[in-house]
């Protein structure tokens, strides 16, 4: 009978120990993986504007014509971000990645057709016009107004992997979309005036946000894929294009931008085993 006892003794004690072992190596198999990531975007950017107030308007010039002239003048401007941070797998085909970006955005208003005693734009000129046109020649007159949104963006994304078979086994393809959280650091614009057209002598001028004011905090929304090449265990290379829009104005309602970019990411991702 002792013997008996000690045999099934044995035998819960071998079975506890390949519970045991079961439990360790299936965790093993489900723990996440951790990847850190850098990366360097080029941005094309601009804006989708809207003024909705008479703030620039006066008698010579209305409101209708400043409006007119900037809603067809838009246009793209090329800039770099770099990025870091974290992708951290959810699941099999699920990772979530957050990370901190550096990212400037822009666009241009034109102020196009100006004629003698117009008003140009606050901070324009301090002399004897004050801002306004005291010229009276003939000559073509515009004023192109270079806005600059500086930007710590926090992006907040998750990234879908498909299972279809891709081109090599090295390669898989996701789908990404999230938010992205945004600290102004600074704004700016820069008014450059048409060749041969000066104010106070000067044919250019660092308005520092004059006339206008940008929100702090902003939110925007992101949409786009992630390719990634398996270089090795622990390294791989990225490509991530993103579309981005900024749904509520970053300036205030006199003057509304809604930017939107596409960026271009190249990067690195550098996989890091939680258990080792």
């Amino acid at each position: 009978m002792k013997r008996m006892n000690w045999n099934l003794k044995k035998t819960n004690i071998f079975i506890l120990i390949l519970l045991t072992y079961s439990h360790c190596f299936a965790q093993k198999n489900t723990i996440s993986k951790l990847n850190f990531y850098a990366s360097i975007g080029s941005v094309f950017n601009g804006s989708i504007n809207s003024s909705i107030s008479s703030k620039l308007a006066n008698e010579t010039q209305t409101f209708n014509k400043y409006q007119d002239s900037i809603a067809s003048s838009e246009t793209w401007r090329l800039t770099f971000s770099p990025q870091i941070g974290i992708i951290y797998q959810l699941s099999k085909d699920v990772d979530f990645q957050c990370g901190l970006a550096y990212i400037v955005l822009g666009h241009q208003r034109t102020l196009a057709n100006l004629k003698y005693k117009d008003v140009t734009f606050p901070g324009i000129g301090s002399g004897l016009g004050n801002g306004k046109i005291i010229d009276n020649t003939n000559g073509e007159r515009s004023i192109n107004l270079n806005y600059r949104y500086h930007y710590l963006q926090v992006p907040l994304i998750l990234n879908y992997h498909l299972n279809f078979r891709s081109l090599t086994p090295k390669v898989k393809i996701a789908l990404s979309g999230g938010i992205g959280l945004n600290v102004l650091l600074k704004h700016d614009i820069n008014a450059v005036l048409s060749t041969g057209f000066k104010i106070d002598e000067k044919s250019s001028f660092s308005l520092d946000s004059t006339g206008y004011s940008a929100n702090v905090f902003t939110p925007n929304i992101m949409l786009g894929t992630m390719v990634d090449y398996n270089y090795s265990k622990q390294i791989k290379f990225v490509f991530q294009p993103m579309l981005g829009y900024y749904p509520l104005s970053v300036t205030n309602k006199d003057l509304a931008a809604k930017p939107w970019f596409v960026n271009f990411n190249l990067g690195v991702i550098y996989t890091l085993d939680v258990l080792k």
